[in-house]
């Protein structure tokens, strides 16, 4: 029986977290379990992460967690949300490259904050960085990849290493994909990594289910 009041949905762009959000959120609606979603791009959204500069994070995001445990508190509802935990805020600080004490000390001060919600956590992993990123050119339009690539080119870690569009993707992510293992580890709290969901979603949300069952 699920006891969790916060499931947390990590992993690379175009890993699922989106359609995994609503199909959870859905599907605990369905057996009468209050619940909701915030998706990444959700506005209002309980964690505006990105109103906050980076070198704020530290300090300003742990307290951003910590109202939203109050308030979660007294309600009854479930909330699912994803991008927040890492892939809005640390992987930009990685991006900007912030050495990982730092990345990891943001990580250790917000995941105290969430003690009271036994909060889960589910990490949709890929194994093959280069064909996630093909596939994510499937998957979105081109006019949004290419702003996307832009945006991020003009991090310190892609500048300093001469990269952006495509290639360089597929080298920051291969490059994060081991920081996120870190972060991985570190999480206190019940936690499941799905591996290349795509190639059996069935199989992956039967996984999924099975966990939040056991949580």
């Amino acid at each position: 029986m699920l006891t969790s009041k916060l499931i947390l949905i990590e992993g690379f762009p175009g890993s699922g977290k989106t359609t995994t959000s609503e199909r959870l959120g859905t599907q605990l609606r369905q057996q009468n379990i209050a619940c909701r979603w915030y998706l990444e791009e959700d506005d209002p959204h309980p964690i505006v992460c990105h109103e906050l500069r980076l070198k704020d994070l530290l300090q300003k995001l742990p307290p951003l967690w910590s109202a939203f445990v109050r308030q979660a508190c007294t309600e009854e509802e479930i909330a699912i949300i994803e991008s927040r935990l890492w892939q809005n805020t640390l992987l930009f600080m990685y991006m900007d490259e912030y050495p990982l004490e730092e990345i990891i000390e943001v990580h250790q001060r917000v995941w105290k904050e969430l003690h009271a919600l036994s909060p889960v956590l589910i990490y949709l992993h890929q194994d093959d960085v280069e064909k996630a990123m093909q596939r994510l050119v499937t998957q979105r339009r081109k006019s949004a990849l290419q702003k996307d690539w832009e945006t991020t080119s003009q991090y310190l870690w892609f500048q300093r290493r001469g990269l952006s569009g495509m290639e360089g993707w597929v080298q920051f992510f291969s490059a994060w994909q081991e920081i996120a293992e870190r972060l991985y580890s570190d999480w206190p709290y019940c936690k499941i990594k799905v591996t290349n969901a795509h190639e059996d979603w069935e199989q992956a949300y039967q996984k999924m289910d099975h966990f939040l069952q056991e949580s």
